[in-house]
């Protein structure tokens, strides 16, 4: 097989890969260079010497570029002159572009793969100046349904009304640009199904983020326990947990006492902050920090079960691969549910809309364990079928060779 010579550019530094945005950026880099020559540029911070060393390791080239891009009001003046919204226009830079340019020369890049839309207008500047590039957009959420999300649950009126307009604008540039691509692909079967609406897009445009699977999987675990893993510095996260509390898990802790939620990816202040509850009151709801653990999958691992409580959000959410991937059975709701139509209710996951069916389901399982070994199982199987970055390279080479 022809190794390409590819050039991956995405919005930030993966490593440590301590997300799931940034697990979804490099694990796909970690296989694709085990078929290419694979360069990977993104923006940081500071340029650190380690990083360069430690991508090596993975047979990975790696050309980071000093970019700010935090928020500004600066930027914020300027994209209202670009038909670009305030938060992709933070993410070009003149600079960057030659740096890129240059890089894709001496190289001899044949294809480009951009993760996520805030990256896809050096794509598709650079492949008017080099017309052979093939173009490829890896869309990680659907961006601007998560603008008009924030928008929609927005308090101030007048950031409100701004961030409604860089909806509408977002909108009309993230469509716009998935045409301009060889081919975009998109991550889950909701996100897809929303693409299809404005383009003709298939299951050919679908290839679904990975989870590296673990066979020996420790069975122990503390009974009656939950686990919600994720930074609550996400406008999505820190909505979805708080929705949680209050709607399902203040009325089913009254039912169920004996239960504890355990929640990571925080430390105290932060959640403290972000759901204005102080540590003694959260204690007092058996709702207890982990903060940032060493090893997530053996704390998920010692807990019986998930939450994924997302009512606000876009793509899939890893959280949900990697519990799957455990065999531990995931309390989900509508929108997670729907971003893969292999997903069945009581089958390999557990579908919950309100506190009766949260309940009732947890009683179910709690009541059967054939029924709760039954649903980790299968979703055990289906993680190992579908859900593989082995089967996500192969999609991406098997296009690469139609080229």
């Amino acid at each position: 097989m022809k190794k390409y010579k590819i050039l991956c550019i995405a919005p930030q530094n993966p490593l440590p890969y301590t997300d799931g945005g940034k697990i979804g950026i490099f694990f796909p880099l970690k296989y694709l260079a085990q078929y290419s020559d694979l360069y990977f540029s993104c923006p940081v911070k500071q340029i650190d010497e380690s990083d360069i060393e430690n991508y090596s390791k993975y047979n990975i080239n790696f050309y980071p570029f000093t970019l700010n891009t935090k928020d500004n009001y600066w930027l914020f003046f300027k994209s209202l002159f670009t038909p670009r919204s305030f938060k992709l226009t933070k993410y070009y830079n003149k600079k960057y572009f030659v740096y890129l340019k240059k890089l894709v020369r001496e190289n001899n890049i044949e294809i480009l793969w951009i993760n996520s839309l805030h990256m896809a207008i050096y794509a598709v500047k650079l492949k008017k100046i080099y017309p052979y590039l093939k173009i490829y957009l890896r869309e990680h959420n659907i961006e601007y349904k998560l603008v008009k999300q924030y928008s929609q649950n927005c308090k101030n009126i007048f950031i409100k009304i701004i961030s409604y307009f860089e909806y509408l604008k977002t909108k009309a540039y993230e469509i716009n640009m998935w045409k301009k691509f060889d081919k975009t692909y998109f991550i889950s079967d909701s996100d897809l199904a929303i693409a299809q609406k404005y383009g003709d897009y298939s299951t050919e445009n679908l290839i679904y983020d990975g989870v590296e699977i673990e066979n020996d999987i420790n069975s122990n675990f503390e009974e009656h326990s939950f686990i919600f893993t994720g930074s609550l510095a996400s406008f999505q996260n820190k909505n979805n947990l708080l929705n949680f509390i209050e709607k399902i898990w203040k009325p089913f802790i009254t039912q169920y006492p004996n239960n504890k939620l355990y929640i990571t990816g925080n430390s105290d202040s932060i959640l403290e902050k972000k759901l204005r509850i102080s540590l003694t009151e959260l204690n007092k709801l058996n709702i207890y920090n982990l903060g940032f653990v060493d090893n997530i999958k053996k704390t998920i691992r010692s807990k019986k079960y998930i939450i994924s409580p997302t009512l606000y959000g876009s793509g899939i959410r890893l959280k949900v691969l990697e519990g799957l991937s455990l065999k531990r059975p995931i309390f989900v709701l509508n929108t997670d549910f729907l971003m893969c139509n292999k997903f069945k209710d009581m089958e390999n996951i557990v579908h919950y809309s309100n506190i009766d069916n949260f309940s009732n389901k947890y009683l179910l399982l709690e009541n059967n364990a054939d029924l709760y070994n039954k649903i980790g199982n299968n979703g055990f199987n289906l993680a190992q079928k579908i859900f593989s970055w082995d089967i996500y390279v192969e999609k991406m080479l098997k296009d690469f060779l139609n080229l």
